[in-house]
Parts: C-alpha cells; sequence; structure tokens
C-alpha cells in the first residue's frame, strides 16, 4: 500500500438540508470545474493537474433506499449493529 499524503485524505461530509453527500479529497478547498459523470453525480476536478478535488451525490436519501431497500433502519449508537438490513427478500 503506497504512503497517505494530506493530499490524499478521504473526508465525507451530508447536507442534510440539501440531501447531499460530499467526499473530499484533500485538507484545503480550491478552484475545480465540476463535471457530471452520472445521474445527479458531480466530479470536481483541478483543470490543470485532473486530480479530483471532491465528489457530490444529489438526493442521497433516495439512493441508499434504492441501494438497501426502505426497510433500513439506524438502531443508535448504544446498539453493536448499527444498521439492520432485511436477510432475504
Amino acid at each position: 500500500m503506497g504512503k497517505s499524503r494530506a493530499s490524499d485524505q478521504l473526508k465525507a461530509y451530508y447536507d442534510t438540508e440539501q440531501d447531499i453527500l460530499y467526499l473530499s479529497f484533500g485538507t484545503k478547498a480550491h478552484e475545480a470545474v465540476a463535471e457530471e459523470v452520472g445521474n445527479e453525480v458531480f466530479v470536481r476536478f483541478d483543470p490543470e493537474t485532473q486530480q479530483v478535488i471532491d465528489v457530490e451525490f444529489l438526493d442521497f436519501r433516495a439512493r441508499l433506499q434504492e441501494a438497501f431497500g426502505p426497510q433500513m433502519k439506524y438502531l443508535g449508537t448504544g446498539r453493536p449493529e448499527r444498521l439492520l438490513l432485511p436477510i432475504g427478500g
């Protein structure tokens, strides 16, 4: 595995009001170009180096529900099992 640099750090932030998940690579923000790479998925990158700055997933709750189903529930931090997913159909 390669060495980790400050610019390789991954940080996640979820905006509950806008329902957007942000994945940021690096420690400081700077100007970037955004491009839609999928259905409401945007990648921001440095136009000179082509290095990815962050990825934004719009309408994130619906994406989770589509991936895991409406039965997924958060059980709280006091429990060893954090997410409850139905097994089988």
